[in-house]
């Protein structure tokens, strides 16, 4: 990753040579050439009043940073008057969602189960932009492929306050005959409570009497994950 732009001057354009402006250089060397504050001014496209697009686009990834950025999915910034309207916000949330759906389409065709980390990634990306606690289930396949990403519960996910019924509902209705339960932690940390573990255990439970198994129930953070079928929570 280069370095960002040093001195007064940082971000005024007119004072970029036009090589190093970041639509140039992305174009003559790479999207792996630019510093995360070039690549949200790609975005951006534009600055405001008084306050160039490299300025702009520095001050918000030095304030959220650019995982914290995408978390807020873009709609969430034009709120916070750092002059992101509604077009720059749609943008943002338009490039979370595309990084989404790129991880998903590079693990429809792999085992979760055999790759618990596969399964990790995507969910990292795909509630990237969740500042709640969302549980749900990847349904899977007879060969643990991903058939359908069911989302059922949101806000504060406990063992009193969550039914298998929904979630199992879908299940069928999709034809799974497998599935992998997730859950995030917003504040990062991916160790499971005991309340997950008592979920968990009710899910699994609830499978067994219908038929479809709980493979695994991967726990998601920032940057962090675990398996409880890696930790031999779930057997089978």
């Amino acid at each position: 990753m280069s370095p960002p732009t040093k001195g007064p001057l940082r971000g005024r354009l007119a004072a970029v040579a036009a090589k190093d402006r970041p639509r140039e250089k992305l174009m003559a060397k790479g999207a792996s050439a630019l510093s995360d504050d070039e690549l949200v001014a790609v975005l951006l496209g534009t600055g405001r009043p008084g306050q160039p697009v490299l300025e702009l686009s520095r001050e918000l990834v030095d304030r959220h940073g650019l995982g914290g950025l995408f978390r807020s999915g873009g709609l969430a910034l034009k709120k916070l008057n750092l002059g992101v309207g509604p077009a720059k916000a749609a943008r943002i949330a338009a490039a979370a969602e595309i990084a989404a759906r790129v991880v998903r389409e590079g693990i429809e065709k792999r085992s979760l189960i055999a790759n618990p980390g596969a399964a990790a990634e995507y969910l990292q990306a795909s509630l990237a932009t969740e500042q709640r606690e969302v549980m749900g289930a990847l349904l899977l396949d007879a060969r643990n492929r991903l058939v359908e990403d069911a989302r059922v519960f949101a806000g504060g996910v406990t063992s009193a306050s969550v039914s298998p019924g929904p979630l199992f509902r879908q299940a069928i209705l999709a034809g799974a005959v497998a599935l992998v339960l997730y859950h995030n932690h917003p504040s990062g940390e991916a160790e499971p409570s005991a309340d997950d573990r008592a979920t968990t255990d009710r899910f699994v439970e609830a499978g067994r009497a219908i038929g479809i198994e709980v493979r695994d129930h991967v726990v998601v953070g920032r940057g962090r994950w675990m398996s409880f079928r890696q930790r031999g929570w779930i057997t089978g």
